[in-house]
């Protein structure tokens, strides 16, 4: 591990961790559950980066909860980051997009200027794309892929989306890192700066607000001083502290800030005296009204979650997934976070218009590496590997199995006319390996995982956890993070293994043959034509 890790000292920052701050979630609903206990314990600030927000009863139960907590914490900042055409497109249904939510929020709180959303966009993409409105089209040219859910120092890391499916019956990976302060203020750091450089929405909050037709982003300059911003990150995240406070113009700014913040909390104070003073009970009452108003919401939410899990779950599941939504909502959990031993945790940003390759950069190394590793496990809901990884894997003699979606656990299966080819190029890009191959099948589920995991020879394990899925658009398109875990822990390895052993308990071995010979999903001619056409966008 250790060699490995040198190889890799080009890249920082590292984060040093103790395995038992690192918690590893099992389905859909353990992420639903640990979303509402980071907000209900989250008092300093909610950032979260994601593809889109749904339009569902669950989403709705979860930004009910996001708002009443800030109505709770005023100091609560929320920012939130999303992809700008995923979040502007319109659902068929009840034509909502996602910065609907942004607006509920915006409209139900009191402290509306702690709240911040960013929606990212290629900058260079060519014009007749804005021409697609509200048409998933606009999507195949890049998407903000990256996913991250901070609440306070308790950061979750997956590679799902905040919608429904992604709750209930779409398979991800997820992990909760515990009180993991420099990892949280490393990637509050990342958003921000993003957000400096992205579209943001603002509006009069007396109005209706319908982002295509008011058009109320405000263009920023094109990440001209992204590298200037990041240079700090270039060292480690000690380093860089080291380094400002051997800075004396940087350590005059921050007198001068903690002064302006205390002659700013002593005003706000006095305010917040005057106006309790002056406050009428018929006002008090109202404040309250409303705020019961907000936990009555909260609770119609619960039981429209309840409605639509019974639709994939049978009664009993569904009654233990509320006792433990209940217990997120309205217990404390303390977790020991001294019983496990260090890890070393490195993050990369993927940001391909940026010539930002982090990521592609530190796992050609790893793919370099291989033969230090006895055995690899690699997933991907979408499994379109560029020729590098093909030819790394398949020339490798170490032990290498891959997991991904069958035809019907696609996310793409049963999307329309138009995309009913996807799940079927995908299978076919399956022949380009020749390695062990197992398909995920679960009556009523998809699968949308990806991973890394391997042990290494010297008995220490790692895994890679994100947004990637390893695939050509991955590396030529999308903004992706990725999180290498590297410990000799031997409980976490045993909790990486089953993690891989429940996600195999529902994959078939399947081989080139049998996919050749399938009668139900044939790969014809006109698959080999379209897979020319669409790889790299896939």
């Amino acid at each position: 591990m250790n060699q490995l890790l040198n190889n890799l000292k080009f890249h920082k920052p590292f984060f040093k961790l103790n395995t038992a701050q690192i918690e590893i979630l099992k389905d859909p609903v353990d992420f639903y559950v640990n979303l509402h206990k980071g907000i209900k314990n989250a008092q300093k600030r909610i950032v979260w980066s994601t593809l889109y927000i749904g339009n569902g009863n669950m989403e709705e139960f979860l930004i009910e909860s996001l708002s009443n907590q800030q109505r709770r914490f005023e100091q609560l900042r929320i920012s939130l980051l999303m992809d700008y055409y995923r979040g502007t497109r319109r659902d068929k249904k009840n034509h909502q997009t996602p910065i609907d939510h942004y607006l509920y929020l915006r409209m139900q709180n009191l402290y509306s200027n702690n709240m911040k959303l960013g929606l990212m966009r290629h900058p260079f993409l060519p014009q007749f794309a804005n021409m697609l409105e509200e048409s998933a089209a606009r999507e195949i040219f890049n998407v903000h892929h990256m996913k991250w859910y901070i609440f306070d120092n308790r950061v979750i890391l997956t590679g799902a989306n905040l919608q429904e499916q992604y709750f209930i019956n779409r398979q991800d990976r997820y992990m909760v890192f515990h009180e993991a302060n420099e990892l949280a203020d490393y990637l509050d750091d990342a958003q921000s700066a993003l957000l400096q450089h992205a579209y943001y929405v603002d509006f009069d909050s007396n109005s209706k607000f319908d982002p295509l037709r008011a058009q109320p982003f405000k263009r920023q300059q094109y990440f001209k001083e992204f590298h200037q911003t990041w240079k700090i990150f270039k060292f480690s995240y000690k380093e860089a502290a080291e380094i400002k406070s051997d800075d004396e113009e940087y350590q005059e700014q921050q007198q001068e800030k903690v002064q302006k913040q205390e002659e700013d909390n002593d005003n706000n104070i006095k305010q917040e005296q005057e106006q309790e003073e002056e406050l009428s009970k018929e006002e008090m009452l109202q404040f309250y009204e409303r705020d019961l108003i907000v936990e009555q919401k909260i609770q119609e939410r619960k039981e429209q979650a309840k409605l639509i899990l019974n639709k994939s779950f049978n009664k009993g599941d569904v009654q233990n997934i509320i006792n433990r939504l209940e217990k997120a909502l309205y217990k404390d959990e303390e977790r020991e976070l001294d019983e496990g031993e260090e890890c070393t945790v490195l993050i990369t940003l993927h940001i391909p218009y940026l010539q930002t390759d982090e990521d592609k950069l530190v796992f050609m190394k790893i793919l370099e590496n291989l033969d230090q590793f006895t055995s690899v496990t690699l997933a991907s809901g979408y499994m379109n590997f560029t020729k590098t990884i093909i030819n790394f894997v398949n020339n490798c003699k170490t032990d290498i199995k891959f997991i991904t979606a069958s035809p019907g656990a696609n996310g793409f299966h049963k999307a329309g006319k138009a995309k009913s080819f996807i799940p079927i190029l995908y299978r076919y890009f399956e022949l380009d390996i020749d390695k062990p191959i197992f398909e995920y099948k679960r009556n009523g589920w998809t699968f949308h995982t990806k991973g890394f995991w391997a042990e290494l020879q010297d008995g220490s394990t790692m895994t890679i956890i994100g947004s990637s899925n390893y695939a050509v658009r991955s590396e030529k398109r999308d903004n992706e993070i990725q999180a290498y875990i590297f410990t000799q822990c031997p409980m976490f390895k045993q909790d990486l293994k089953k993690e891989q052993n429940y996600l195999l308990n529902y994959a078939e071995k399947i081989t080139k043959e049998e996919i050749i010979k399938d009668n139900e999903i044939k790969i014809n001619w006109k698959i080999k034509l379209l897979s020319k056409i669409f790889k790299s966008m896939m």
